[in-house]
């Protein structure tokens, strides 16, 4: 599914330096690996160098065979429309557009409305979100709905890879473990999943436990 081999990315402010170097990393359908580290350490950057946001300095990046690192900005751009989806700890939802909206932008110029509208209230009703908040505006949200909608904006692609960035970090206890169970889920339904978090009950979830450190990424055994 992906294939992250040797990549290493220099830092964002001094060339001669790296944020990370020689990074490795390998993720299969139905897997779930887990990034934890420093804060400042680059778990964010190498997010967005996996999904083509951010360039980097050497190394490859495969996804289905597709060289990310060598594609076009339009080519990248259509990879994390298609095949990716982000989950973040902000959320990222836009304020003035109302739920439905935000979980239907992605893919609004790519198919017939109606179609990504049932699509849309599908995933919606599955992640616990009801028809009484469709035309909310985020503003009107509790951190956990939010979360929720977020989710449910990830996966209108039905995304091979699914990216989240510290998705559980504004949430509470209860929020949280409906977040997981949803992960969980999508994990067994055959998606591939990379969690960045600072939160060791959401790290252990995963399959697979690295650590990003030092400018180097390393798999940690996970004591039971």
């Amino acid at each position: 599914m992906l294939v992250v081999d040797h990549i290493t990315k220099s830092s964002f402010n001094d060339t001669d330096s790296f944020l990370f170097e020689n990074v490795s990393l390998s993720v299969q359908a139905t897997e779930w690996i887990s990034i934890i580290g420093p804060s400042g350490t680059g778990k964010t950057t190498l997010l967005n160098c996996i999904a083509g946001i951010n360039q980097i300095d050497g190394g490859t990046i495969e996804l289905d065979g597709f060289p990310v690192h060598n594609l076009t900005e339009s080519q990248k751009s259509d990879i994390r429309r298609l095949q990716i989806g982000f989950i973040f700890q902000d959320f990222k939802l836009l304020p003035y557009y109302s739920v439905l909206e935000n979980v239907v932008l992605p893919l609004s110029k790519d198919k017939k409305s109606d179609q990504i509208r049932k699509k849309a209230v599908h995933l919606l009703n599955q992640v616990g979100i009801n028809k009484s908040y469709y035309n909310r505006l985020p503003s009107g949200l509790s951190g956990g709905e939010k979360q929720r909608v977020a989710i449910a904006r990830a996966l209108i692609n039905d995304p091979k890879l699914i990216i989240c960035d510290e998705p559980t970090g504004n949430l509470d206890n209860d929020n949280k473990k409906q977040v997981l169970q949803i992960l969980t889920e999508l994990k067994q339904k055959g998606h591939a999943i990379i969690v960045v978090t600072h939160d060791d009950e959401v790290a252990y979830e995963g399959d697979r436990l690295y650590e990003l450190k030092n400018n180097s990424l390393s798999e940690v055994v996970k004591v039971l």
